[in-house]
Order: C-alpha cells, then sequence, then structure tokens
C-alpha cells in the first residue's frame, strides 16, 4: 500500500491535533475551582525610621472555599497591580493548583500568584 502526500500529511495533522489536546489536559488538570470568602491587606514598610525611600510591602490574607474546605493562605508583595487583582477576586471564583502547602492561585483577572497555606489560626 503506498502512502500518498495527502494522506502522510493528514496523519501528520492529526497526530499533531493529539498532542496538543493531551498537553492541555496535562497542564490544566490540577486546577480546581475554588471560592474567595475574604481579602484582607495590611500596608507596612520595611524600614520606617530609614532615612532612605523604602518600597512598602502589602500582606494579603486570603480564605477561600476549595472541594468542601477553607483554607488560609497569607501573601506579600509589593506590587500594587498583585494587590488590586487579589482585592477585586474577593468573592468570585479562582483557579486553584494545591501541592502540599504550596499554591498557584489564578485569579479572574489571569494573574497567576504563588502562595502558601498558613494555618487557621493565623487567617
Amino acid at each position: 500500500m503506498l502512502v500518498t502526500g495527502k494522506q502522510l500529511l493528514l496523519s501528520a495533522l492529526v497526530a499533531c491535533v493529539a498532542s496538543a489536546f493531551m498537553v492541555s489536559a496535562q497542564t490544566s488538570d490540577g486546577y480546581r475551582a475554588a471560592r474567595v470568602l475574604s481579602v484582607r491587606e495590611v500596608r507596612h514598610a520595611s524600614f520606617p525610621a530609614s532615612r532612605y525611600p523604602t518600597t512598602p510591602q502589602y500582606t494579603l490574607d486570603l480564605a477561600f472555599r476549595y472541594s468542601g474546605q477553607t483554607y488560609c493562605t497569607g501573601y506579600e508583595t509589593p506590587v500594587l497591580d498583585e494587590v488590586h487583582d487579589l482585592l477585586a477576586a474577593n468573592g468570585h471564583d479562582i483557579q486553584v493548583d494545591m501541592h502540599g502547602r504550596k499554591l498557584l492561585l489564578v485569579l479572574p483577572s489571569g494573574r497567576r500568584v504563588k502562595a502558601e497555606l498558613v494555618r487557621s489560626n493565623e487567617c
């Protein structure tokens, strides 16, 4: 049986599409939907008595419901856009990929945030 150019092209196209589906399934498998319950912001400067200007750090405490349980995480950043995106996520659905205490959160804005779980009494 001879393979024509069209058949070879078609089989290559099918192989590419199948591999693309497998890659997308692997990357989206770990994410689960969660609902943000509350976000609390605390602003603090590293050296308030310094004569040199410092960049303020923001600590955000985030509580979310994931797989029927409530989890808390603390996140520190000097980036105002991240602070605004996290505050805007309050009450909305997000995507969470959890591995032990490590989290990867995908906010409604599309921003990805790496965080760690904290004890429930710290939230």
